[in-house]
């Protein structure tokens, strides 16, 4: 996962899953969603948010 900061945005400029894995991108207006999924419904999700300086937030489930 390659992401870009900026104070304006946040823009993912690559995202490439592991063998079995798929990756769906969402930028709703607010932060950067990333999942990464496997077909048993694993997931690994980023959060990117520029907030006083670049943060990220990994959730796994």
């Amino acid at each position: 996962m390659v992401v870009r900061y900026r104070p304006s945005a946040v823009e993912a400029l690559s995202a490439t899953p592991a063998d079995g894995w798929s990756v769906s991108v969402e930028q709703p207006g607010g932060p950067l969603v990333v999942n990464f999924r496997t077909p048993e419904g694993r997931l690994s999700r980023l959060e990117a948010t520029w907030s006083a300086g670049p943060t990220a937030r990994v959730i796994e489930k």
